[in-house]
């Protein structure tokens, strides 16, 4: 007669024991096959249009017509001028061609710097990564799908301004305050200013002040040659008749002529970029005329500012503390982190709850009196 009555109790201890082993399936992590094989760094899987050297240490655009023709003409200026003109001046001071010699190599080094250094360049995001942030905002409703359009902006409040926030379509994040899609290289870069082809790079977050310093020390070394090949022809026409001078150092004639052509360009970049940097603008900005009185809309006639229509430059310091902060400050760190290896299968972190605590969950079913 004992039987009976502990058989209603044993199938009902072992019913919450299924349903909760049912409930906790739910949460199981999924499962994939072993790989083998040479894990692969994340600029092979890289989608934009960039192209990567030494195993992903270096960057730069695939657009590189320009760049060769601005290598060219550094190397054709500088061999020139140390063929023709640095041995002359030598005689007369060799400080001369020592200064030409330290502006080169600072103005090569600080070009190099530029474009073969990540600008600030934002990977794109992932499905699993839009679900999950779906899925901690509380978006996704639990049905979150990747492909559902977003919000197209988001106003963000800095410094008292209001600032958009626009969503990237095709890199799929909402871009941070300052950053702009590169057309050309296909990418969201942090701190756009602008894609420069000069130098086969965009200018970014990481790499203005390379740009920066090579510009300002290029129209240093431009000014500084064509006045010391000038000075050779002049010296030398002293002693000779004109004619005579253009077949004795032809290369004067060049330097001259190459950079009598840059100069104006060069000198009037090098001082536009000194006035963005006092004003903490990047040409993106400038060009758009963002902080611009005419190009701010028309304020409500309440005291409150229209959101994501900032009426004044919320990253504005002062003269010196924005010139210092843009071109003295260390470098920011690589978002892409190209070097680095794709976890070939990502997983979202999602609280498993334990076993008891769904046992809790599932009510008992009540047991028959025997």
């Amino acid at each position: 007669m004992s039987s009976p009555a502990t058989s209603p109790s044993t199938s009902s201890s072992v019913a919450p024991s299924d349903g909760a082993d049912n409930r906790a399936q739910q949460y199981s992590p999924p499962t994939y096959p072993e790989t083998t094989g040479p894990k692969r760094k994340k600029w092979q899987a890289h989608s934009g249009r960039n192209r990567f050297l030494c195993g992903g240490r270096l960057v730069c655009s695939r657009s590189h017509g320009a760049f060769v023709v601005t290598v060219c003409l550094m190397i054709a200026t500088l061999t020139l001028y140390f063929v023709f003109d640095a041995p002359f001046l030598w005689d007369y001071s060799p400080a001369i061609p020592i200064v030409a010699a330290v502006f080169s190599i600072t103005v090569i080094s600080n070009f190099l710097a530029t474009s073969f250094t990540d600008p600030g360049i934002l990977p794109r995001v992932e499905n699993i990564e839009i679900i999950e942030t779906d899925r901690q905002s509380g978006m996704s409703n639990g049905s979150s799908d990747p492909n559902l359009p977003r919000p197209r902006f988001k106003d963000v409040v800095i410094n008292g301004e209001h600032v958009k926030m626009k969503y990237c379509t095709t890199c799929r994040l909402y871009r941070p305050p300052r950053c702009s899609h590169c057309a050309i290289c296909d990418n969201c870069v942090l701190m756009f200013d602008h894609h420069c082809p000069w130098v086969g790079n965009c200018i970014g977050l990481r790499n203005y002040t390379y740009f920066y310093r090579f510009v300002f020390c290029l129209s240093i070394l431009v000014i500084y040659l064509f006045a010391c090949a000038v000075t050779h022809m002049s010296l030398l026409a002293q002693q000779m008749p004109f004619g005579e001078v253009i077949r004795k150092t032809p290369g004067s004639v060049v330097v001259i002529v190459i950079c009598f052509l840059t100069i104006w360009s060069i000198i009037g970049l090098a001082c536009f970029h000194t006035y963005l940097l006092c004003a903490d603008l990047t040409t993106n900005e400038d060009l758009k005329g963002l902080y611009r009185k005419k190009h701010r809309p028309t304020p409500p006639s309440s005291t409150v500012n229209n959101p994501g229509h900032p009426t004044k430059n919320p990253f504005y310091t002062g003269c010196f503390k924005s010139f210092a902060g843009r071109l003295f400050k260390s470098r920011f760190p690589s978002v892409l982190d190209a070097t680095g290896y794709i976890d070939e299968h990502p997983t979202i972190e999602i609280r498993v709850p334990k076993q008891r605590d769904i046992q809790d969950e599932i009510p008992e079913k009540p047991t028959e009196n025997v």
